[in-house]
């Protein structure tokens, strides 16, 4: 993979679970599930958004309440970052060796 396609992965990934951390999680009256808006009643990330927001409140009860995937997505989604951030950590100094050398 190329390390542009690596810097605009983990770039994505961070705003996302920024946004999602800075959440309102009172708020119920939009949705980005497009099933909901062609009218059904059931969405497969129902609540997925809001658990995620009461992992960054620490409120771990509410977010397993709300969809029990969130604390995996944040699990999995940092992981995701810090594997990427140290494989380009790594690309820099091997090819700063390289170069130097």
């Amino acid at each position: 993979m190329k390390t542009r396609h690596l810097h605009i992965e983990w770039i994505v990934f961070v705003i996302g679970l920024l946004l999602l951390s800075t959440m309102n999680t009172q708020n119920t009256s939009h949705t980005l599930c497009m099933f909901e808006w062609i009218g059904f009643k059931y969405c497969l990330g129902e609540g997925l958004g809001h658990s995620i927001a009461y992992v960054f409140q620490g409120d771990i009860k509410s977010s397993i309440q709300a969809n029990f995937m969130g604390p995996v997505a944040v699990f999995v989604l940092s992981f995701r970052i810090l594997s990427i951030w140290t494989k380009l950590h790594l690309y820099q100094n091997f090819r700063h060796d390289f170069l130097v050398e």
